[in-house]
């Protein structure tokens, strides 16, 4: 009787010790679970912080067209002006005026680092097809464009300043060639004429006490 009893007593504890087995190996498979989650979290963590500013900013930014593949976007860079895009996409950096009338740009003197602006192509460029980049030819709408009225404050007096009459006009500090136009024409984008009377080769300089002269 007392082997019997003995018997089941092992039965007994070695059920209990395989029971335990059990449950400590369930808890493992769980711990190993969690450890390779959190490992495959933080390396794909890992990854996308190594992505820094600089490259992140190559991804998304918009690539430039090229002056072959006009009209198209182009992105602003620092030390750029209306003239120097010009001559890099037409060769003709007076043909700043198709850009800002293309961006209804109010002042043609001030762009900004990182702004998105369009790429016209000029109509000499369409009526043709050169087997080789050439220099444009003036197109139509370089000519003297019809004025536009900007409103008056008074009889004398534009939005910009008092009206200029006279065929002559000496530059003071913070006048611009485009606001020198509007208070001459009444058109801010017929500084082009004012650039072409004088020889200005870069139309974003004007230095105080210079003299215009104004093409009637």
């Amino acid at each position: 009787m007392a082997k019997k009893t003995s018997t089941n007593y092992f039965e007994k504890l070695e059920g209990e010790v395989q029971s335990n087995q059990s449950k400590v190996s369930l808890v493992l498979g769980a711990l190993i679970v969690l450890v390779v989650g959190i490992l495959v979290f933080n390396y794909f963590n890992k990854n996308k912080a190594d992505l820094g500013p600089a490259q992140q900013t190559e991804v998304s930014q918009e690539e430039d067209v090229a002056p072959d593949k006009l009209p198209g976007k182009y992105t602003v860079k620092e030390g750029d002006t209306l003239f120097t895009i010009a001559e890099k996409y037409y060769s003709d950096g007076f043909q700043y005026s198709e850009i800002a009338r293309a961006n209804d740009l109010k002042n043609p003197d001030l762009l900004e680092t990182g702004q998105i602006i369009e790429i016209p192509k000029l109509e000499s460029q369409i009526a043709q097809v050169p087997e080789t980049q050439a220099t444009p030819q003036p197109s139509a709408s370089a000519e003297p464009k019809q004025e536009q009225s900007l409103g008056t404050g008074g009889g004398d007096t534009t939005i910009w300043g008092p009206k200029i009459d006279g065929n002559t006009y000496t530059v003071t500090e913070g006048d611009w060639l485009s606001t020198i136009a509007a208070r001459a024409y009444g058109d801010i984008m017929a500084f082009d004429r004012i650039v072409k009377e004088n020889n200005i080769s870069n139309p974003d300089l004007i230095e105080p006490g210079l003299v215009l002269k104004l093409p009637r």
